[in-house]
Protein backbone atom coordinates (compact mmCIF):
# COMPACT_ATOMS: atom_id res chain seq x y z
CA UNK A 1 0.00 0.00 0.00
CA UNK A 2 1.05 3.68 -0.65
CA UNK A 3 -0.43 6.90 -0.29
CA UNK A 4 -0.65 9.42 -2.88
CA UNK A 5 -1.95 13.01 -1.84
CA UNK A 6 -3.70 11.57 0.92
CA UNK A 7 -5.22 8.38 -1.33
CA UNK A 8 -4.26 4.85 -0.85
CA UNK A 9 -3.31 3.06 -3.51
CA UNK A 10 -2.61 -0.37 -4.06
CA UNK A 11 1.58 -1.21 -4.23
CA UNK A 12 2.95 -3.45 -6.61
CA UNK A 13 6.99 -3.89 -7.78
CA UNK A 14 6.83 -2.74 -10.63
CA UNK A 15 5.01 0.61 -10.59
CA UNK A 16 6.05 3.62 -12.63
CA UNK A 17 4.83 7.39 -11.74
CA UNK A 18 2.76 6.98 -14.81
CA UNK A 19 0.95 5.20 -13.64
CA UNK A 20 0.57 6.94 -10.26
CA UNK A 21 -0.64 9.96 -12.65
CA UNK A 22 -3.64 7.75 -14.15
CA UNK A 23 -4.40 6.31 -10.60
CA UNK A 24 -5.00 10.03 -9.32
CA UNK A 25 -6.71 11.14 -12.32
CA UNK A 26 -4.43 12.97 -14.50
CA UNK A 27 -5.11 12.31 -18.06
CA UNK A 28 -1.21 13.02 -19.28
CA UNK A 29 1.27 10.16 -18.51
CA UNK A 30 4.61 12.43 -18.37
CA UNK A 31 2.67 15.90 -16.22
CA UNK A 32 4.56 18.75 -14.81
CA UNK A 33 4.12 18.21 -11.72
CA UNK A 34 6.51 18.03 -8.74
CA UNK A 35 6.83 14.75 -6.56
CA UNK A 36 8.01 13.97 -3.81
CA UNK A 37 8.57 10.35 -1.78
CA UNK A 38 8.42 10.02 1.48
CA UNK A 39 9.63 14.23 1.62
CA UNK A 40 12.62 13.53 -0.48
CA UNK A 41 11.95 15.51 -4.25
CA UNK A 42 12.58 13.02 -7.51
CA UNK A 43 14.16 14.55 -10.16
CA UNK A 44 12.34 14.49 -13.26
CA UNK A 45 14.85 13.06 -14.90
CA UNK A 46 15.17 10.05 -12.33
CA UNK A 47 11.58 9.24 -12.42
CA UNK A 48 11.50 7.09 -15.43
CA UNK A 49 13.32 3.90 -13.51
CA UNK A 50 12.63 5.03 -9.94
CA UNK A 51 11.44 2.01 -7.67
CA UNK A 52 9.01 3.20 -5.62
CA UNK A 53 9.09 1.51 -2.64
CA UNK A 54 6.11 -0.58 -0.34
CA UNK A 55 4.90 1.87 1.83
CA UNK A 56 5.45 5.33 0.33
CA UNK A 57 3.90 8.54 0.81
CA UNK A 58 4.17 10.76 -2.23
CA UNK A 59 3.04 13.86 -3.02
CA UNK A 60 1.79 14.78 -6.49
CA UNK A 61 2.44 18.85 -7.12
CA UNK A 62 1.16 20.48 -9.74
CA UNK A 63 2.99 22.94 -10.93
CA UNK A 64 0.64 23.98 -13.95
CA UNK A 65 -1.82 27.47 -12.78
CA UNK A 66 -4.91 28.17 -14.76
CA UNK A 67 -6.01 31.94 -16.14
Amino acid sequence: MIVVNGKELDWRADLTFTEVYKDIGYTISNPRVIVKVNGISVPKAEREGYKIPDSSVIEVINTLCGG
